[in-house]
């Protein structure tokens, strides 16, 4: 599962993890990968019908946690 919406929301969800756990630096990866989980678990609970609280974001965010590769 991939594609722009689904990158925006993993990002939004993201930051609002980072947000929540006070805004540290140093934990970005996680938070990103923990975003996908829940994107990805609620999207396909979505498309098999289920009822879930998914909205895709609509968000400005000022600032954004950066997903850092290796």
């Amino acid at each position: 599962m991939q594609g722009k919406l689904f990158e925006e929301c993993i990002v939004a969800r993201s930051h609002l993890l980072w947000e929540r756990a006070g805004g540290e630096p140093g934990h970005e990866n996680e938070y990103w990968e923990l975003a996908r989980i829940e994107v990805e678990r609620e999207v396909r609970a979505a498309l098999e019908g289920e009822k879930t609280n998914f909205v895709p974001p609509h968000l400005t965010i000022s600032q954004r946690p950066v997903r850092h590769t290796a």
